[in-house]
């Protein structure tokens, strides 16, 4: 097959040379690191077997991909991985995390053995490689997943049920492919950091600005992908503690204001309760809440436009006899279409048209991957509440804006759930 990674061929050459003298001492030590890490899903119970000849193997077929740029061997080994583990219960995820386990004990071995500066020139010749190898396990695994469950896709459940399953499985895979990009940037940040110390200029200062803030920015793309995947799972756990609402919104409305200095954006906080006492709620969730909300709205509204947040007190629910406060966001942007409003908190559902998308977190009409919003119905429903929207549409002429409300129960206790723990979920109220 033609070679899709041909750059660098001799300084992988080289490295695949020195990998297979270091073969005794990289291979068994992977090995043993996913010997001792099983699937999170079967922690605690019998853990299915590792076949440690195709790890190994998937070793060996490493080396020679990067000493003679063949790499039969590599995807024939990436099929055998997924066959081995697949029918023992290993989901694309486990197996993705046996692949960045030898990403980490390939990392330390170069780094032992070279200088930080040729380490990284190593390990840029390295990770296409295991891209590709990566890439080779994602394919093998639907296509080992496709044949196992062809006889079942005919059923309408099983197929929203897949569906969310292959969701679960995209947080798997963005999480372990974000990481890699996160660790480089990380890496030449550090070598920056020590240039600056002898040369400081200019020109190095703002490469550092720029690649700290994009590790800022994938390091919470990563934790909205965390959060819901703890939602999904339910195992996100609240920390319940006396919470001042209105100092929580003040701090978020601060915090975004700093971030849209160019927007012209007028927010505003008004109306809200004066007696409004402390309530037990998780206070860095409720910041959390805030800041994707007011987010969304920053985004869609545009320049010069007006966000007020406001709170008013509800009267006591019966059949909990709690109190509860409602907090409205209301913006003066392009509103949302009535067809999406029932939908826009749902995990990955967009409104953007995927030409206009912008990777931008303030800028009007910036994309995202579509996590804010789920994340935060997740947070307000596992605190007893609720959330939703009202708009009259979409018209980014007339701007006839929205309204985001949600209300949250007054407790004057922390609750006590079953086993101690309070669970995230995203299913209805």
């Amino acid at each position: 097959m033609t070679n899709p990674l041909r750059p660098e061929v001799t300084v992988r050459a080289t490295l695949g040379r020195w990998l297979r003298t270091q073969t005794a001492a990289i291979a068994p030590a992977w090995i043993e690191s996913v010997r001792n890490r099983p699937p999170v899903r079967v922690q605690g119970a019998q853990m299915p077997p590792v076949v440690e000849s195709t790890l190994q193997d998937t070793y060996d077929s490493l080396v020679i991909a990067l000493q003679v740029a063949r790499y039969t061997d590599l995807e024939q080994a990436a099929s055998a991985l997924v066959a081995n583990h697949l029918p023992v219960g290993y989901s694309l995820g486990d197996l993705l995390g046996m692949l960045w386990l030898l990403k980490e004990n390939l990392w330390l071995a170069i780094t032992a053995a070279f200088p930080m500066e040729e380490a990284l020139l190593q390990w840029h010749g390295l990770d296409a490689v295991l891209f590709h190898l990566e890439t080779q396990v994602s394919l093998a695994y639907v296509i080992e997943k496709e044949e196992a469950l062809r006889d079942e896709l005919e059923q309408t459940k099983w197929r929203l049920e897949k569906l969310d399953r292959t969701k679960s499985d995209f947080i798997s895979i963005a999480a372990h492919e974000l990481k890699t990009p996160l660790t480089l940037i990380q890496g030449y940040t550090d070598i920056l950091n020590l240039e600056l110390d002898k040369d400081p200029s200019e020109r190095r200062r703002m490469a550092l600005v720029g690649l700290a803030s994009g590790t800022l920015r994938l390091g919470i793309i990563i934790q909205d992908m965390i959060d819901v995947s703890m939602i999904d799972n339910d195992v996100l756990t609240l920390h319940y503690q006396p919470t001042a609402l209105l100092h929580i919104v003040r701090m978020a409305v601060s915090d975004l204001e700093l971030s849209i200095p160019d927007r012209q954006l007028t927010l505003t906080i008004q109306d809200f309760p004066p007696g409004l006492a402390p309530f037990y709620a998780d206070p860095q969730r409720l910041y959390q809440v805030l800041n994707h909300v007011i987010g969304n709205s920053i985004k869609y509204t545009p320049d010069g436009g007006t966000i007020t947040l406001s709170g008013r007190m509800l009267g006591t629910d019966a059949a909990t006899g709690l109190d509860f406060v409602q907090v409205s966001i209301v913006d003066t942007g392009i509103g949302i279409a009535l067809e999406d409003q029932e939908r826009i908190f749902d995990k990955f559902y967009g409104v953007t048209e995927p030409l206009r998308h912008s990777s931008g977190r303030t800028k009007f009409k910036g994309g995202g991957p579509g996590l804010g919003l789920a994340v935060a119905k997740g947070i307000v429903d596992a605190h007893g509440g609720k959330i939703w929207v009202d708009s009259p549409g979409y018209d980014d002429q007339r701007c006839p804006g929205c309204a985001f409300h949600f209300v949250l129960p007054l407790r004057k206790e922390p609750p006590s759930p079953p086993r101690g723990q309070q669970r995230l979920g995203l299913g209805p109220s």
